[in-house]
């Protein structure tokens, strides 16, 4: 029965093979599509814009040397918003009981490691092939 139904559309599609005209292109076909590929690729430029503008840099570059500053050459004297904020909630809780019984072996902290420096030496990698792509 497949095979009489498959016969049947080989047929069909050389029937109407044979009866639909060719279409031939126009003269200047191969023109016209090279224009519209100019086109295309002058107008899609793709420009950088970094995440952190140089602006917020400069806010974070401030705000981080002006609290040192304050830190280190301020008048800090005996009361401190520190001596308010109770840190025994930190250490003692059910989470850090329970995790402080677990062991990891050298082995697998070695993995972790290596496997922590391959995934930090693969961003420069991949920032380099994406721009690199991105200059074609």
């Amino acid at each position: 029965m497949q095979e009489y139904t498959e016969q049947q559309l080989d047929a069909l599609a050389k029937k109407m093979m044979h009866s639909s005209k060719r279409e031939k292109p126009s003269m200047d076909f191969t023109a016209n599509v090279m224009n519209n590929i100019e086109h295309a690729v002058i107008g899609e430029t793709i420009v950088y814009k970094p995440l952190i503008s140089k602006g917020a840099w400069f806010i974070i570059i401030a705000i981080v040397v002006g609290v040192t500053a304050y830190l280190s050459l301020g008048n800090v004297q005996g009361v401190s918003w520190f001596d308010n904020v109770d840190f025994s909630t930190i250490s003692n809780n059910r989470l850090v009981n329970t995790l402080s019984g677990i062991t990891i072996s050298k082995t697998l902290t070695y993995a972790i490691g290596i496997c922590g420096l391959l995934f930090f030496v693969q961003i420069p990698l991949m920032k380099y092939l994406m721009n690199k792509r991105l200059e074609y």
